[in-house]
């Protein structure tokens, strides 16, 4: 296949009020988090054989794709983002921060949303799924990879060098640089790969650790899942996921309240009430701190305390 059509859109040319929903039109597949006040933008796309090489220019935005997006309109491949500017991308695997210069690697079938920053010379390669897995058998693993280091700066010196010579490649040449640019891909992707599945495990183990220091540090108050994964740095799927070998994030808070409501009962110097301490403990009742507990330990707070104390 060779070069096929180069083409630039940008919102210079309309009306200033029409210029944001010119641009949200043009990106329908995705989400955007833009100030719609004063925005403009340009891109322009070059096709390579299979494979879109898109430089764009534009306002500060965040795009994302959402579970309902994907079944409405079922678009599929890889896009990867090449920008100037620092920002976050969020998967249901969790937040990932990439630093400027870095590339980030999303599949259009999966969820994600990037944080809102300019688009300064930012670079889009966007790659088929049938391509990507011609080179790489585990392209399922490749959403919210960060590609970056010696591998990564390679890969960004090379889209660079697409962008500002695509006007030179010759009709016949644009298969085997598309070829060649996928390879590369798949090459650099490769150590990023590999470094993401050794880290999964311990990174795993220090997210659940700190998400139960959260919970610990927390138990007066209703559990806010959006709240918790905000501040954790994480998604709620991500949580879910983590918590799954403990039943649940619900019978683990369960679990814990419990364990510092026998806490309290077996301090001899405790002098708060049941219900006093089952409220500090995330109980909205004195009811249902006993029934809990009773389910929990085979017999009420108040006779818990008792037998401890030998009353």
């Amino acid at each position: 296949m060779s070069v096929v059509s180069r083409s630039l859109f940008t919102t210079d040319n309309l009306p200033e009020r029409d210029r944001f929903e010119a641009w949200r039109t043009l990106f329908s597949a995705h989400t955007l988090d833009a100030d719609p006040t004063g925005f403009s933008g340009s891109i322009e796309t070059t096709l390579i054989g299979s494979m879109a090489l898109r430089v764009m220019n534009a306002a500060p935005q965040g795009p994302a794709r959402s579970r309902s997006q994907i079944r409405r309109d079922g678009q599929d491949g890889f896009v990867l983002h090449l920008s100037r500017h620092a920002y976050s991308v969020e998967t249901e695997r969790g937040v990932t921060h990439v630093p400027a210069g870095a590339i980030s690697l999303n599949d259009l079938s999966q969820p994600y949303r990037r944080s809102r920053v300019p688009e300064t010379g930012s670079l889009i390669l966007a790659l088929p799924r049938s391509s990507v897995a011609s080179v790489l058998s585990d392209e399922d693993a490749l959403h919210g990879l960060i590609l970056h280091g010696g591998a990564g700066r390679l890969l960004a010196d090379h889209l660079q060098s697409l962008a500002a010579h695509s006007h030179a490649i010759a009709p016949a040449d644009a298969a085997h640089i598309a070829q060649a640019t996928l390879h590369m891909v798949a090459a650099c992707a490769r150590p990023s790969l590999e470094a993401a599945a050794r880290a999964s495990t311990p990174l795993d183990a220090a997210r659940l650790k700190s998400a139960k220091q959260f919970i610990r540090g927390h138990l007066c108050t209703p559990l806010r899942i959006d709240a918790m994964a905000k501040a954790l740095g994480t998604s709620r799927s991500q949580l879910y996921r983590l918590f799954e070998p403990e039943g649940g994030i619900a019978r683990y808070v369960a679990r814990q309240r419990l364990a510092a409501v026998r806490a309290a009962l077996d301090d001899p110097l405790e002098r708060r009430s049941i219900s006093e301490i089952g409220e500090a403990c995330g109980f909205g009742s004195s009811s249902l701190v006993s029934r809990a507990f009773r389910q929990a330990y085979g017999m009420t707070p108040r006779d818990y305390r008792a037998s401890v104390r030998g009353t």
